[in-house]
């Protein structure tokens, strides 16, 4: 019977999918972007293992390896609870998602930020960093600021129009409270929710946790810059051996990338607001 479910819920899902022409493209591209971040963290190992016995990676090199290998491990999860109808339990973990892209970016513009987080290991020491860096907003300002000078329009609020679903769903609907349980058992029409998220089905609203994440992800594109081959921001390059820094699977997968990005833009698959294009075009 747990098969048959299973079977049933994924062809909701495809019927979802070749119902809705938008959520089947931000669906594809957010396993184009797992694909990518799977890669570059595959790619590091293979980097370490090439270092030379008396040579300590950097704390750069250190931080990208937690980062990458994280948020490829988390987008592989959502991708696999959306399609199984755990919406609720997906948008839980965009959240933690949406957190560790902030830090990502923040750390590649600051060196002394990524030495704190590498040396963040033990629990208590783990937690101070998120307390001190993460929480109240404190990485989420940071982000926008440097945002804001990369596209050169000056202070905006365009980083926070563009995640309130997220935060949305962030606070009121995965936080223990009175709005979350409810959520569950009923749903939410705020939410647009058409089923009752206790029994798991497909629904169409998920489309919103694939817009959330490729959204963070053009801004993680944006802070990368040349990364990973050549350095930027704070960063050198990420990649030191030979082998990786001629690997033209990497090219080609960051090359696909890019241009996936480009084609959400053009085709405004990530606009939420309606000045979304004048805030970005000066950096097309």
């Amino acid at each position: 019977m747990e098969e048959v479910g299973l079977r049933d819920r994924k062809t909701k899902f495809k019927r979802i999918l070749n119902a809705n022409p938008d959520f089947y493209l931000l669906y594809r591209c957010t396993n184009i972007s797992a694909s990518w971040l799977s890669l570059l963290a595959g790619a590091l190992v293979e980097d370490f293992s090439d270092m030379p016995v008396d040579r300590e990676p950097r704390d750069e090199q250190v931080a990208a390896l937690a980062f990458f290998s994280r948020l490829a491990n988390d987008l592989w999860a959502i991708i696999e609870l959306t399609e199984t109808g755990f919406d609720l339990q997906a948008r839980a973990l965009t959240r933690s998602y949406l957190e560790h892209v902030d830090i990502l970016i923040c750390c590649i513009h600051d060196k002394k930020l990524t030495k704190q987080f590498v040396d963040a290991i033990e629990p208590e020491a783990a937690n101070a960093f998120w307390h001190k860096h993460i929480s109240k907003n404190k990485a989420k300002i940071k982000v926008t600021n440097l945002i804001d000078a990369t596209l050169g329009i000056g202070n905006t609020d365009l980083v926070d129009r563009l995640r309130e679903e997220a935060e949305l769903a962030g606070s009121s609907l995965i936080h223990p409270t009175m709005l979350a349980g409810l959520s569950t058992a009923f749903g939410t029409e705020d939410g647009d929710y058409d089923s009752y998220p206790i029994f798991p089905t497909p629904i169409a609203a998920s489309v919103g946790i694939f817009r959330s994440i490729l959204i963070h992800l053009m801004w993680l594109w944006f802070a990368m810059g040349t990364l990973p081959k050549i350095e930027h921001g704070e960063w050198g390059a990420i990649f030191q051996s030979d082998r990786m820094l001629d690997n033209e699977a990497i090219d080609e997968l960051s090359k696909l990338h890019r241009r996936m990005i480009g084609f959400l833009l053009d085709h405004q698959l990530l606009m939420l607001v309606d000045d979304f294009d004048a805030d970005v075009a000066m950096t097309r």
